[in-house]
């Protein structure tokens, strides 16, 4: 992962304690290049992969840096230099640039701004330790730099908490630790002597409303060309690219429009042989004329603990638990380009309201009970939580599930709307931002999904144009409809194409060998093809080392959880859960690992209730 940290403190010997412990906290990473920067009262150091994106500026005024890449409004892609007129110019808006980024200029006049893309993917957290303009700032991309300042101690913000067990990530930009924050989307961390830090919004995402009269013919052809804009504005130099490829409909849609634009890509795939994954991934790289790699992360399962436990103390629970490593498998790929084109987080652009916000697909009538059982389903059952949470309990969930109906009701969009934003920022910044960092070591991200024009025009289509992602399909059959009877890898033994049989027979056909499929595999073959089913899986031997490690940790989680219910919750390693749907009920097991490593971590931390 490419990470950063700054500290803005004129104590010499508090900045250089703090530089050399962060050096050390980023040697554990394997293979980095750290460097730092020092200017005044500023001091950065960061460690990237040997090929990731960085440009640099250094004059007599100050420094600025950019790690990823950032595309001005002409469609240019920036540099470090341009930071500084664009962010710390003394009078106008800030500028905004789309892409993956993170990025930092520092005045000595002008003190310092520092931001990430415009939709909030990159991580970065900040803290004022104390009171006071003078207080000093730490920032970055991991909340564990916040605990190499001599004075920052950490304690845990039961909300925070509460927020993260309820739906497997922070909730309403809450954190686990108390006097932490992450930058809010469409923001920039501004500091300056006089005024300390402050976060300063430069972007605010809403829809542009379709021309007046526009024919439905007209409004595909519309957000068709703002999607293959995207693409063309977020291709990089030279070419010089893969493409993670999974056969689902997102991926296949990207490698699609790179064929169809002429834009090499060396397609990976991830998982086994026989996974319904590769064998989608594989007929589509096949009808494109693209070539493809196939890497199994489970090849080097024996790092997975060691792995999981470096990853939890590095997010402490500012995302969700580490994932089924992206990262892992893609460090294996023999020929990997410096870029990675994907199609994460393509499914909630395409489709930003849905069931999954609490929109009923019969009636579309809203409610926030639909809304907090879907994110509930990777969290802790709502039912335990007020228990394992103890004597509070019943006031935080209740205090939480209250402000998100506010938040929704608040406007001006109506509440499905409103909601969406909401489970952006649960969602795709708290997981699937999670599994884009952690390949920018290997190759980096290109996130052509979250450029702001394509986003806005989509997010301005009235509900029906996208629902079920039918714009999306429409999109795909426009460019390549040779693909659409190749079956879609659905992370389910439903293995239908587009084109499939939508009568009531059809249908009836389909769930009898989606049925007669599982049958097979679980019960004949004994394994399960669905990679994402498998891996998160906690009865997995990867998830079963993991909790051997973890069990010692266990009376971490007494001290600020109910014993009785992490023991319901918590199975001792050895007994498998056997869940039917392992990746939705082992979230709460994740999660409650995950946790204990955090706690070790921070050395035991006292809980404090805002």
């Amino acid at each position: 992962m490419a990470h950063i940290a700054l500290i803005v403190d004129d104590d010499p010997l508090r900045r250089e304690r703090f530089v050399a412990s962060v050096r050390r906290l980023f040697g554990d990473l394997p293979g980095v290049t750290i460097a730092e920067e020092r200017h005044d009262s500023l001091a950065c150091v960061w460690a990237t992969g040997p090929r990731a994106p960085v440009s640099l500026h250094r004059d007599a005024d100050g420094f600025a840096i950019l790690i990823g890449y950032g595309i001005a409004a002409d469609g240019s892609w920036i540099t470090a230099r341009d930071l500084v007129s664009d962010w710390l110019a003394p009078a106008g808006r800030p500028l905004v640039h789309d892409g993956y980024h993170m990025g930092l200029a520092w005045s000595r006049d002008r003190g310092l701004a520092a931001g990430v893309d415009p939709m909030g993917m990159f991580p970065f957290q900040w803290t004022q330790i104390g009171t006071g303009a003078d207080a000093p700032l730490v920032a970055a991309t991991t909340p564990a730099a916040f605990h190499c300042h001599p004075r920052f101690e950490a304690t845990i913000d039961r909300r925070g908490l509460a927020g993260i067990l309820l739906v497997h990530g922070p909730l309403g930009n809450r954190p686990l630790v108390a006097g932490t924050q992450r930058l809010s989307k469409g923001h920039l961390l501004r500091w300056s002597r006089d005024r300390g830090a402050v976060e300063q919004e430069v972007y605010r995402f809403t829809g542009t409303p379709p021309p007046a009269g526009e024919t439905p013919a007209e409004m595909q052809q519309r957000i068709h060309d703002a999607y293959v804009s995207a693409i063309r504005r977020h291709r990089p130099p030279a070419d010089d690219a893969s493409i993670l490829l999974s056969g689902g409909l997102d991926s296949r849609l990207v490698a699609a429009t790179l064929a169809s634009e002429g834009i090499a890509a060396k397609a990976v795939v991830l998982g086994r042989d026989d996974d319904f994954e590769v064998i989608a991934a594989t007929h589509v790289a096949r009808r494109l004329g693209m070539p493809l790699e196939t890497v199994s992360t489970e090849l080097f399962d024996a790092g997975f603990p060691e792995r999981t436990n470096r990853a939890a103390r590095f997010l402490q629970m500012t995302s969700a638990p580490p994932n089924e490593d992206f990262a892992e498998g893609l460090g294996h790929v023999e020929s990997l380009g410096e870029y990675l084109w994907s199609g994460l987080t393509y499914d909630w652009v395409f489709e930003p309201v849905s069931y999954a916000e609490g929109r009923d697909p019969k009636t579309g009538t809203w409610a926030v009970e639909g809304m907090v059982a879907y994110m509930n389903r990777w969290g802790v059952p709502e039912s335990r939580l007020p228990a394992l949470l103890g004597d509070d309990g019943p006031a935080l969930c209740d205090a939480l599930v209250a402000d998100l109906r506010a938040d929704c009701l608040r406007g001006p969009d109506p509440p499905e709307i409103e909601a969406c934003r909401i489970r952006w920022d649960q969602r795709i910044r708290n997981h699937v931002a999670t599994a884009c960092h952690g390949t920018t070591f290997h190759a980096w991200p290109l996130m052509p999904a979250t450029d702001r024009h394509f986003n806005e025009a989509v997010f301005g289509l009235p509900v029906p144009a996208y629902d079920k992602r039918a714009m999306e399909k429409a999109i795909l059959r426009r460019i390549r409809p040779g693909l659409c009877d190749v079956p879609l890898d659905a992370n389910s033994f439903r293995f239908d194409s587009l084109d499939a049989d939508r009568s009531w027979l059809g249908k009836l056909a389909s769930s009898a060998q989606s049925r007669l499929r599982r049958l097979y595999w679980m019960r004949v073959q004994r394994h399960d093809p669905r990679r994402y089913e498998r891996l998160f899986n906690v009865d997995h031997p990867r998830w079963m080392a993991v909790r051997r490690n973890v069990e010692p940790l266990r009376p971490l989680l007494h001290h600020h959880l109910d014993q009785r219910i992490v023991a319901e919750l918590l199975p001792l390693p050895g007994v498998r859960t056997n869940f039917a749907n392992p990746v939705n009920a082992g979230g709460a097991i994740r999660l409650l690992l995950s946790l204990a490593i955090v706690l070790e971590s921070l050395g035991r931390p006292q809980p404090v209730i805002s």
